[in-house]
C-alpha cells in the first residue's frame, strides 16, 4: 500500500498543498484515497474543501476542479439518509464550508452548479444561496457572456432548483436583478432569450393563472420593469412575448403595453 493510503488526511493535505498547486498526480492520488471504500464521507469531504481553500485561484490542473465537484456531489447526494437530495444539514454543511474563506471561487460554483442541476431537490436555504453567489461571480466583469448564460440556466432549470424546471419568484426576481445590473452592456445575445423565456414561463406556466397575467403578477412585472426607471430592450422583448402568448392580459399590464406600443 503506498504512502498517500496510509498517511492521515490532515498530513496529505499538508503534503499536497507544500507548493501552493495541485497537479495531475496529487489529483491521481487523491482520487485514490477517497474512493478506496467507494464511499466519501463527512471526514473526506472535509479534507477536500481544505485543499480548495489553500489553492484557491491557483493554476492547479483542470482534473482537481473535476474531481472536487465530482466527489461532493456524491457526498451529499449518494448518502444513506437523504439519497438525491440535499437535506438542512447537507446545505448547512455545504454553506457553512464554501463560506469558511469568505468567498465563493470558481470550482466551489461549479460544485453549487451541479449539485443544483442534478439532485431531486435542494433545501430552500441552498437554493439562495447558489443564486447569490452566481449573481456575485456573474456581475463580477460587469457582462453576462455565453457560459455563464448556460450556467444560469443550467441552474434556474435544474432539477433540484427552487421551482424544479418551473422558474419561481425568487430565480425570477434573480434574473431581473442581472438584467438592471448588465442593462445595456455588451452581453451574449444568448442572455436575451433566456431571460424573455424564463420570465414568461414565471407568469404563465405558474399552477394559479396558466397562460394568464393576473393582477399580483402584472404588479410585480411593472414593478420590476419600472424600478430602475426604464424599459430596456430585454424588458421590451420580454412584455411583446407575453402579449402574443398570453391567453389574457391584466388590464394594468394592458396600459402599459398600449402606452409604450408593444406588440
Amino acid at each position: 500500500m503506498t504512502d498517500h493510503m496510509t498517511k492521515t488526511l490532515d498530513k496529505l493535505a499538508a503534503e499536497i498543498v507544500e507548493d501552493g498547486i495541485i497537479d495531475a498526480n496529487e489529483v491521481q492520488r487523491i482520487r485514490e484515497r477517497i474512493y478506496a471504500d467507494k464511499i466519501i464521507d463527512r471526514q473526506e469531504a472535509d479534507f477536500l474543501f481544505k485543499l480548495n481553500d489553500a489553492v484557491s485561484g491557483a493554476n492547479n490542473d483542470p482534473s482537481w476542479k473535476e474531481l472536487f465537484v465530482e466527489a461532493l456531489t456524491a457526498h451529499v447526494l449518494e448518502d444513506v439518509q437523504s439519497p438525491g437530495v440535499v437535506d438542512a444539514d447537507e446545505a448547512a454543511y455545504l454553506i457553512e464550508k464554501i463560506k469558511a474563506d469568505e468567498k465563493v471561487d470558481e470550482v466551489e460554483l461549479a460544485l453549487l452548479v451541479n449539485i443544483t442541476a442534478t439532485a431531486q431537490k435542494c433545501h430552500e436555504s441552498l437554493n439562495a444561496f447558489v443564486l447569490e453567489g452566481l449573481k456575485a461571480s456573474v456581475l463580477e466583469d460587469g457582462i453576462i457572456d455565453d457560459d455563464e448564460v448556460k450556467i444560469i440556466k443550467k441552474v434556474i432549470y435544474g432539477t433540484g432548483g427552487a421551482a424544479g424546471a418551473r422558474i419561481d419568484r425568487t430565480e425570477a426576481d434573480f434574473l431581473f436583478d442581472l438584467n438592471d445590473a448588465t442593462s445595456g452592456k455588451n452581453n451574449s445575445p444568448a442572455w436575451k432569450d433566456l431571460f424573455v423565456e424564463a420570465i414568461s414561463k414565471h407568469v404563465l406556466e405558474d399552477e394559479l393563472s396558466p397562460g394568464v397575467v393576473d393582477e399580483e403578477e402584472a404588479n410585480w412585472l411593472i414593478g420590476r420593469i419600472e424600478g430602475d426607471a426604464t424599459y430596456d430592450d430585454n424588458e421590451k422583448a420580454l412584455l411583446a412575448h407575453i402579449k402574443t402568448n398570453a391567453k389574457k392580459v391584466h388590464p394594468k399590464l394592458k396600459f402599459k403595453l398600449n402606452l409604450l406600443n408593444i406588440g
